[in-house]
């Protein structure tokens, strides 16, 4: 058996700076420990592995294996956990994977110690191959290390298990291998209650209020700030090396990465890590009884860049449950900036965003939220136009879009150029005459900075049933009016808290009920049909044809014409007269020496070609047919001119000689 040698030192020549990291990618300690023992907790990413032809799998084993506590820390009585992500992504034709033979390899290479330390293995979507290797490698071990490991098909089966996973620090590839798995649309919160769960994205309040506000009175506002999903990626979007992306908010990010983060911030994911070159950006998270964690295993290179953090925030202004700019407000828009050559005045602007403004067509949350996040961001990031080549107007023309949500995609797209003006000029005017005029109290940077209570380092969870959300909002506004005339209006939030009569128990049937119900007689039977319903029903019979002209027309010179209808003479009875062919006329039977015809004239009378010909010319066989001595002979009919031959009975006689 091979015994495992520890990696080269960092300080000596044969250490591989890329092998460590590539090492440090596949294995790495999450932030917190494990909810279910409270015990450290390691994550292993299948999605990180390169590809065989890449890399020497044999030289990556001591690399990755160094990662885990050493022995002397487990024969001090450490034990661990790790959380195997068995899923991989496939690239160029092939999957990033190793094969069971380094699988092996490297179980056997494990000491002995480090397999006893082990408390439990979780084994995420693994494939048949690889349930069926392990299973196979855990026989050696026994019953009890058979019990330590558990294998689950996708995500949501850990929570079953007590293992949070929002408590993970889950890497942008594990995140992308689930995905393509087919099961991160079950990852969502509160899919075991049936109830839609979310905290970021569509929710009723999109700018939460500050828990240490709850001791103030009830006549002042509580004061609001912004959700975790803007002050992460606005954080990391306004960093010197993001900001100077080029093409920023222009250039569509990972489709994936941005689905996964959405799903991540709504069901509140913990560690979540931004990497953009050499910058990298990781939230510490506060939990109770651990204090301040950060993430300092994870790789530097596997976090989500600054394309990522741009979509996720346009996507956060397209879900909106109410947009900036609604469909009540396009005639406005229409009708005091829809003229192109009108100059658009930094006073008009700022009485639009005014919390309290005599009349604007924004809504009060609305302008909150431009005055507080959009265009103190923009601003920011045209300040580094020379480097990401995104002026005022290219920032107007990408996030006008997103603040419209109508229904009515032709109209959405009509206004769309009045609200890019309109957004280009607030932004151009933001840092010289809209902040002042607003009076902002805080700096953009100040309300991006981590809050201080640990109640509002996450947003709150709203929970709500799909159908009874749809039904409260079309119940929107509806005032019932009392009938008595004094036209006093009763609020719905009142009705429902009035008090409402006890249900009506339910109706059990009774025996008169029963006996109700044998007093039905019966359905009548179907009427039969009698003779005179079925004359009545029944077809005309065709018009008959007279006899006489039938026998006037010869058998063989009678026209076989169609049926046809045609108006009938004046003289018949009927209405019409239907032409009908013919029937042919009935002769006798034949016979084997002659067939007569019907008027006992013999068949050669009647106008039929000879079968040979005339006495005069020689005699012709047709078809050779006396050069077969087995065929019957013919003989003449008496009576008849010409020579006309028809087939008689054969004489049992075998010799070829005929009779004369």
């Amino acid at each position: 058996m091979r015994t495992l040698l520890p990696p080269p030192p960092p300080s000596s020549r044969d250490h591989s700076p890329a092998l460590a990291s590539l090492a440090a990618r596949i294995l790495y300690l999450n932030p917190l420990p494990s909810t279910t023992t409270n015990l450290p907790l390691y994550i292993l990413n299948a999605a990180a592995f390169p590809s065989a032809s890449d890399i020497d799998y044999d030289d990556l084993i001591p690399y990755v294996l160094a990662r885990l506590p050493n022995e002397d820390t487990l024969i001090a009585g450490l034990e661990y956990e790790i959380l195997f992500f068995a899923k991989t992504i496939q690239g160029d034709g092939k999957k990033k994977r190793p094969g069971w033979q380094w699988y092996v390899q490297t179980y056997q290479l494990l000491s002995r110690v480090v397999r006893k330390r082990i408390r439990r293995l979780w084994i995420v979507g693994a494939e048949k191959w690889l349930r069926m290797l392990v299973e196979g490698l855990l026989v050696m071990g026994g019953e009890k290390g058979r019990r330590k490991v558990v294998f689950v098909r996708g995500w949501r089966e850990l929570s079953g298990w007590g293992l949070k996973i929002e408590e993970c620090c889950v890497p942008p590839t594990a995140w992308e291998a689930e995905l393509k798995s087919g099961r991160t649309k079950s990852l969502g919160a509160g899919e075991e209650t049936g109830k839609a769960r979310k905290r970021a994205f569509g929710v009723t309040r999109p700018l939460p209020s500050v828990a240490s506000c709850e001791d103030a009175s009830a006549g002042d506002q509580p004061e609001i700030r912004l959700p975790r999903v803007l002050r992460e990626a606005t954080s990391f979007l306004l960093m010197d090396d993001c900001v100077k992306t080029k093409g920023i908010f222009r250039v569509n990010a990972k489709a994936v990465h941005v689905e996964v983060l959405k799903d991540a911030y709504d069901r509140g994911q913990q560690f979540l890590v931004w990497a953009e070159g050499p910058q990298m950006l990781s939230f510490p998270y506060w939990r109770e009884g651990t204090g301040e964690v950060s993430v300092n295993e994870l790789e530097k290179r596997d976090g989500f860049d600054a394309h990522a953090a741009a979509g996720l925030i346009k996507m956060w202004y397209k879900e909106l449950k109410e947009p900036i700019c609604p469909p009540s407000c396009y005639q406005a828009l229409r009708k005091f900036y829809g003229d192109e050559s009108l100059q658009l005045q930094p006073e008009s602007m700022a009485d639009l965003l005014k919390s309290n403004a005599e009349w604007t067509f924004l809504s009060p949350t609305a302008r909150q939220i431009l005055r507080l996040h959009l265009l103190p961001m923009l601003s920011r990031v045209t300040e580094f136009k020379d480097w990401n080549q995104m002026a005022a107007y290219n920032l107007a023309v990408c996030f006008a879009p997103t603040l419209l949500r109508g229904p009515d995609i032709e109209e959405d797209m009509r206004i769309t150029g009045i609200v890019t003006r309109l957004l280009g000029a607030m932004i151009e005017n933001w840092e010289l005459y809209l902040a002042p005029a607003l009076d902002t109290e805080k700096h953009l940077y100040e309300r991006l900075r981590l809050p201080v209570a640990v109640g509002d380092r996450e947003d709150p969870l709203e929970e709500s049933d799909p159908v009874v959300s749809s039904l409260t909002s079309q119940m929107n506004g509806i005032t019932l009016v009392d009938n008595d005339g004094s036209g006093s209006e009763t609020p719905l939030e009142d009705i429902d808290d009035a008090d409402e009569p006890p249900p009506l128990p339910l109706r059990t049937r009774t025996l008169s009920d029963v006996d109700d119900l044998r007093r039905i007689p019966p359905p009548l039977p179907p009427r039969p049909r009698t003779f005179s319903d079925a004359e009545d029903h029944r077809p005309p019979l065709p018009p008959r044809i007279r006899s006489s002209t039938i026998a006037n027309i010869p058998t063989h010179s009678r026209p076989s014409t169609p049926r046809s209808s045609g108006p009938s003479s004046p003289g018949d009875g009927s209405d019409h007269q239907v032409k009908r062919k013919p029937a042919p006329a009935v002769q006798p039977a034949p016979r084997y020496s002659t067939i007569m015809g019907p008027a006992q004239q013999p068949i050669a009378t009647l106008e039929h070609p000879p079968l040979y010909n005339s006495v005069d010319q020689p005699e012709e066989e047709p078809y050779g047919h006396r050069a077969n001595p087995e065929l019957p002979g013919y003989e003449a009919v008496p009576g008849s001119s010409s020579r006309t031959t028809i087939p008689r009975k054969p004489v049992p006689n075998t010799s070829p000689e005929r009779k004369a």
